[in-house]
């Protein structure tokens, strides 16, 4: 049994809308469409803010002059991408780990359980033997 398929014991009921019904997406879209007008726009302002900003300068300047003298600071702010790609990565193997075993086990319960359904059945149908054909 693949991890995608739904055990017998389960019943799934779906109910299929017709065409149109819903205007989801249409929705989604706009919000879709306005938040990124939204983050556009904060984006230009800060960009703006800082291209005009000359009150900034002496504080620019010390920290331009205090990364200069601190080149370890600016490894690890060059590093950290890559870092927390690697970080994420190893969250994504650990997750695909977990789900791995998550289905080995789901197998082991099918498993378990169409063989003890059979046993039943067997278990059902000598009993019927017994019951139809008297010693």
């Amino acid at each position: 049994m693949s991890p995608n398929e739904i055990p017998a014991e389960i019943t799934v009921e779906t109910k299929v809308h017709p065409a149109g019904t819903f205007q989801a997406g249409v929705l989604r879209w706009g919000y879709f469409l306005l938040l990124n007008a939204i983050a556009g726009s904060v984006a230009v302002a800060l960009f703006v803010a800082v291209l005009y900003a000359d009150g900034l300068d002496p504080y620019m300047q010390g920290t331009y002059e205090w990364l200069l003298a601190h080149p370890g600071v600016t490894s690890m702010l060059a590093f950290s991408p890559l870092a927390c790609s690697l970080l994420v990565g190893w969250g994504y193997a650990q997750r695909a780990r977990k789900r791995r075993l998550a289905a080995a086990q789901r197998a082991e319960l099918v498993k378990e359980a169409r063989a003890k359904r059979q046993q039943a059945s067997e278990q059902q149908g000598s009993e019927q033997q017994a019951s139809e054909h008297p010693a």
